[in-house]
């Protein structure tokens, strides 16, 4: 028997997330080559910064950009399905997530310029966070997949996104709950699974 096909937004996904976590795992490995492990530095800004990972940075920052790059396909495929049960919320989802995904691939592209936490790259950061949870969430509502424990906990995220803007000194980077790098790497698992729901969101 044969086994069914995955969706082609579904392999895209998945060859997104390979890119992304080999080319920051293999960041973190140079980055750590001459120091003791500590999860609170897995600092995805300090991966990719010239100044913090000079011998590594660049492979991270090629891996960023790679994903970004092969989830627009999906996204648009993922449009191209949702936009005939609501063409306003589609058509909203996908340019949020675009935007998001154009900020992510701008921090790849603009990594060797970028030395220490410059405003623009601080920027960047947000709208690729904000962009994407935001867009697919929009995409979920537009296949009318309106779950209020996802859209309830998606709003949750983005009031806390808006919060850390204001209050950007709320790490007190005591453990690793409290570090920005455990939040970075939550943010981008819930980003990936959000997209995982959004290519198997079925118009209704």
């Amino acid at each position: 028997m044969r086994m069914p096909l995955l969706p082609r937004s579904v392999v895209l996904l998945a060859w997104s997330c390979l890119a992304f976590c080999s080319g920051l795992g293999l960041a973190g490995i140079i980055y750590f080559s001459g120091r003791v492990f500590d999860a609170r530095d897995l600092v995805i800004s300090d991966l990719v910064s010239p100044d913090d990972n000079p011998r590594g940075y660049a492979v991270g920052a090629a891996g960023i950009a790679m994903a970004s790059l092969l989830l627009v396909p999906g996204v648009m495929r993922n449009h191209l399905r949702l936009r005939v049960a609501d063409q306003r919320l589609a058509w909203a989802g996908t340019l949020l997530t675009g935007a998001g995904l154009t900020a992510a691939l701008a921090i790849g592209v603009l990594a060797p310029m970028t030395h220490d936490y410059t405003f623009l790259h601080v920027q960047l950061a947000f709208a690729a966070f904000i962009g994407v949870c935001a867009g697919t969430t929009t995409h979920l509502a537009a296949a009318r997949q309106r779950s209020w424990a996802v859209l309830g906990f998606e709003s949750c995220v983005l009031l806390f996104l808006g919060y850390l803007y204001f209050h950007p000194r709320f790490f007190g980077n005591t453990g690793l709950v409290d570090s920005l790098a455990f939040l970075e790497w939550l943010l981008c698992a819930n980003c990936a699974v959000l997209l995982w729901l959004a290519c198997y969101a079925k118009p209704q």
